[in-house]
């Protein structure tokens, strides 16, 4: 059996940590880039890690400087449904 799927909030907190070497007690859902100090640069890696990672395609464009950890882990879960229910969708053709 696999490793269990680290949820979108823990995954972003992690990678923001590490990448950046932020204090992970300091990445609360309430923080946003802006406050965190990360460009649109930063953002738009960390979007592509996300989705390289959950196997899912996020629109970066919809995160901005005042987005929040939490608006994004939850931008992340969506994707999440979403995709779950694509294969579904196509599992019942078969």
């Amino acid at each position: 059996m696999g490793e269990p799927v680290q949820r979108p909030f823990d995954f972003i907190r992690d990678y923001l940590a590490t990448t950046y070497d932020l204090d992970p007690g300091e990445l609360t859902g309430g923080r946003s880039f802006d406050s965190l100090e990360l460009d649109s640069i930063a953002q738009v890696e960390m979007f592509v890690t996300v989705s390289d990672h959950y196997r899912i395609q996020l629109d970066d464009s919809l995160a901005s400087g005042d987005t929040t950890l939490q608006e994004t882990a939850d931008l992340v879960q969506q994707a999440l449904e979403t995709a779950g229910d694509r294969q579904q969708d196509t599992s019942a053709i078969g």
